[in-house]
């Protein structure tokens, strides 16, 4: 039975980053079949900002406390702590306390930090919004793999 826990954990885990993923996509498509143009970015909502919103979007971002300091985790690109604050102080996200599984085995769970309906919104304003990097939102866009002198070289 715990292996089937396990399979149906990791399964589920790549839900939030392809629901990130399709809107992305979707919203592309819907503007470009209009020949509408994106609406312009939140100008209160910086670039770190609408990051972290799609990282949080995608799962990829917990918050924990240890020996009276609080930390996140994240994939790249990181989102820091002191943008979490931001984002919480202007209600476009939330932590849940002790809903996610344990960075190491037996440590302690850690908070899963998820958007707020309020976030929600911000967010879906800014998908596929213009700015400087690719035509994505961020933390969308798989990692290039390693070409074959970078694997090589990391063997040795």
């Amino acid at each position: 039975m715990d292996l089937h826990v396990s399979a149906a954990r990791e399964l589920t885990a790549l839900a939030p980053e392809a629901a990130v993923g399709c809107a992305v996509t979707l919203a592309g498509e819907t503007r470009r079949r209009r020949g509408v143009s994106a609406p312009a970015p939140d100008d209160r909502l910086t670039a770190l900002h609408r990051t972290a919103l799609a990282e949080i979007a995608g799962g990829h971002v917990v918050a924990s406390s240890s020996l009276g300091r609080e930390f996140t985790r994240s994939r790249e690109p990181k989102v820091l702590m002191s943008t979490l604050r931001a984002l919480e102080t202007k209600g476009l996200a939330e932590r849940t306390a002790h809903t996610a599984p344990a960075a190491y085995v037996g440590g302690p769970p850690l908070d899963r930090v998820r958007l707020t309906s309020a976030g929600i919104t911000a967010l879906a304003s800014v998908i596929d919004a213009p700015h400087a990097g690719p035509r994505t939102a961020p933390g969308t866009t798989p990692r290039p793999l390693p070409t074959a002198t970078q694997a090589t070289t990391r063997s040795r």
